[in-house]
């Protein structure tokens, strides 16, 4: 499994002493870090989000191909294998066509229609911007101006968000049922609150008080 850890120690670690890189520098990196996934999948949801700061959406498109043709499903989050392995010495052109005109084809990359929907939403967050001008990317102090989502986690918020509502919904409903009692532990609660009036408050307010 790849990991942050990996992709610093074994990557970067040669450009840490300069922010900016050079053509070259992004080229190598580029390369090694798609030889890196195409042996190994990412490790976790951290990795995942981490590589994002290296790719554009082509390096993306790149990445999924090269771990197509070592039989890995086009998700670097994924250890399986495409649903449909595609034949490497098949005409590229008729490849292409039936591609576009079957509505299957996605399984020839990706091992479900689940991966290829997380793999989309990954590479359309992913900037068109060229690595060489993303000044500090490789340092740990750069700070990309968005983080990637995956859509697992998106999905996820999605149903926490659900299960809240739901739970609200419930809540109100026993609230009505039990309206009068609750009404009075409020009034009780708010009895309890003192409010203090200071004639002359200090300019720094309550930080003065001991």
């Amino acid at each position: 499994m790849a990991t942050v850890e990996e992709i610093k120690s074994v990557i970067l670690k040669p450009y840490t002493n300069h922010r900016q890189l050079t053509i070259r520098e992004v080229e190598n990196i580029s390369v090694s870090l798609i030889e890196l996934l195409i042996t190994k999948d990412a490790s976790d949801a951290k990795t995942m989000k981490y590589i994002a700061r290296f790719l554009t959406k082509q390096d993306y498109d790149d990445l999924v191909q090269e771990r197509n043709l070592v039989k890995r499903c086009g998700y670097p989050l994924c250890h399986r294998s495409q649903a449909r392995v595609r034949d490497p010495f098949a005409d590229r052109q008729m490849t292409n066509f039936m591609k576009k005109n079957n509505p299957y084809a996605y399984l020839t990359e990706f091992c479900t229609k689940a991966h290829y929907r997380c793999s989309q939403y990954y590479q359309f967050q992913l900037s068109d911007e060229a690595l060489f001008s993303r000044v500090g990317v490789h340092l740990d102090d750069y700070e990309p101006s968005t983080e990637v989502q995956l859509l697992e986690e998106a999905l996820q918020k999605e149903s926490d968000i659900k299960e809240m509502i739901r739970g609200m919904t419930e809540l109100k409903l026993a609230d009505e049922e039990n309206k009068d009692e609750i009404e009075k532990d409020i009034s009780e609660m708010l009895a309890d609150i003192k409010i203090v009036e200071v004639n002359e408050p200090n300019i720094i307010g309550d930080l003065a008080r001991d």
